[in-house]
């Protein structure tokens, strides 16, 4: 076991659910399932270190994972953008991935298997597998088949990529560390819009 030391200040401010895990009289706790360079990284990230990209892409997983379990929204958002950096999504991978972040609420990662869906859909359909393709995810499906055929409109929410979502989000105000299905964003950009 390495021993890793924090401040509990700065947990409850960065990574209250960390902080959560001490308790009231605890000074010391067990982590035993993230590898403890990922432990490390996550550490420097609460800290206000940035974690390199190198390692964030090699790790993107795990720090994914890390950030997710721990509700450290911008270190996750990082580490996503990264792993579909790093990632070729391909027919053998597609459903593996999307699967993934559709139980991990990855949406840049969600938006890139559905665009690679819709843009080969020759490709797809002799060699992937639908039966475990959610059908809550026709829908994002059919978004990114539409934005591939006919563009977005611009003011359309419904067909904006998810970058484009966020950006507006945080033009309003509203994007302090957005992790969250495009329906979450996109209903905040509607309730937003009908607040003016």
């Amino acid at each position: 076991m390495i021993p890793f030391h924090a401040h509990r200040f700065i947990l409850e401010i960065c990574a209250p659910m960390l902080a959560e895990l001490f308790g009231e009289e605890s000074s010391v706790v067990s982590i035993n399932d993230i590898k403890p360079d990922v432990f490390h990284q996550m550490l420097w990230y609460v800290y206000g270190g940035t974690v390199p990209p190198a390692p964030l892409k090699e790790h993107a997983k795990d720090i994914i994972e890390v950030a997710d379990k721990f509700s450290i929204v911008n270190l996750k958002l990082e580490a996503e953008a990264a792993y579909v950096e790093s990632t070729r999504i391909t027919a053998n991978n597609v459903m593996d991935n999307l699967l993934y972040a559709d139980a991990k609420n990855l949406a840049v990662l969600k938006e890139a298997a559905m665009d690679f869906l819709a843009s080969r859909g020759g490709e797809v359909i002799g060699n992937v597998s639908f039966a475990r393709f959610p059908p809550e995810l026709v829908r994002d499906l059919l978004v990114a088949t539409t934005r591939r055929n006919v563009g977005n409109s611009g003011s359309d929410f419904t067909t904006m990529r998810v970058s484009e979502l966020r950006r507006k989000l945080n033009e309003k105000g509203l994007g302090m560390s957005v992790d969250g299905s495009r329906e979450a964003m996109i209903e905040a950009l509607q309730n937003s819009a009908a607040g003016e």
